[in-house]
């Protein structure tokens, strides 16, 4: 029990104070109408330097402030541009909306800075990062996956609380992101931080119900699920393509979760490990 209460303190030491964290997001929006006419509209964190945008061969820069308006030729709608000197670990959500075709999102990163303007379907692999690090990059919803593994006794107990956990933030996020379900996001966050600090004080003290830990896990996955649609809000989804991103995003989540178990059930082996190798050594 004191091993478990000085991880709980350790892991809200490193998270800081409990709170629903704010997941901030570049965003790029660029709409292409029949004629050729290009807008876009780049949204970056307060703190992040504006990258210099080059557009493809073929295009002629019409407006620069605020919003960047162009005009392409059929030969410039078929390259991509680029944004230039972006800030190392920052990434945008590029979203691409053009006269008559599906719309497309895409991942752009120091690495691979270019958007293409031709059509294509949805890049999930951007939808599916981004679970993954909403879920890693931030204490509130780590700390509760990690506070209930660390709760729950038992394997078969653990996996009934996580699958209720993981079904209700689901349903949660789904109802948000398809404009079922709004709520105002400072309650949300007030209640995830809430949920978190009870959780600790159970881990702890053992004042929550071994019974059916599913129910607790359960209803706060509900309001879990409304701060990943808040995350998720900030991006954006496609609008005629809403089911495949939202799905890649979910998933993300999902695999963020199993990976930071993991890690905790290592953690868990080497303290439990070291422990029985100090009572051995003094015996």
């Amino acid at each position: 029990r004191g091993a478990r209460a000085a991880l709980v303190a350790l892991l809200l030491v490193l998270a800081g104070p409990a709170r629903a964290h704010e997941f901030r997001a570049a965003v790029l929006q660029v709409d292409i109408d029949a004629g050729g006419a290009v807008e876009l509209r780049l949204q970056l964190p307060d703190d992040a330097a504006r990258p210099r945008l080059e557009l493809p061969a073929g295009c002629e820069l019409v407006r620069a402030e605020p919003t960047v308006r162009a005009r392409c030729s059929p030969e410039g709608l078929r390259g991509a541009l680029t944004l230039h000197e972006l800030a190392p670990g920052l990434e945008v959500v590029a979203h691409l909306r053009r006269a008559g075709q599906p719309a497309r999102a895409q991942l752009l990163q120091r690495g691979s800075p270019s958007l293409p303007l031709t059509p294509g379907l949805p890049e999930l692999g951007a939808y599916l990062r981004l679970g993954v690090q909403h879920i890693l990059g931030g204490p509130d919803h780590l700390l509760f996956v990690v506070g209930l593994a660390l709760w729950v006794r038992g394997l078969a107990p653990l996996l009934a609380t996580l699958t209720a956990f993981t079904a209700a933030h689901s349903v949660t996020l789904a109802l948000a992101a398809l404009g079922l379900l709004h709520l105002p996001q400072p309650p949300v966050e007030a209640c995830i931080a809430l949920s978190l600090v009870l959780l600790a004080r159970a881990v702890v003290r053992g004042d929550l119900s071994q019974k059916t830990p599913w129910r607790f896990a359960g209803a706060c996955g509900l309001l879990h699920g409304l701060g990943f649609a808040g995350a998720l809000a900030e991006i954006g989804l496609p609008p005629d393509a809403v089911v495949g991103p939202l799905a890649a995003f979910n998933l993300g989540v999902e695999l963020g979760q199993v990976a930071a178990l993991v890690v905790v059930g290592l953690v868990a082996r080497i303290v439990v490990g070291a422990r029985r190798l100090a009572v051995a050594g003094r015996q």
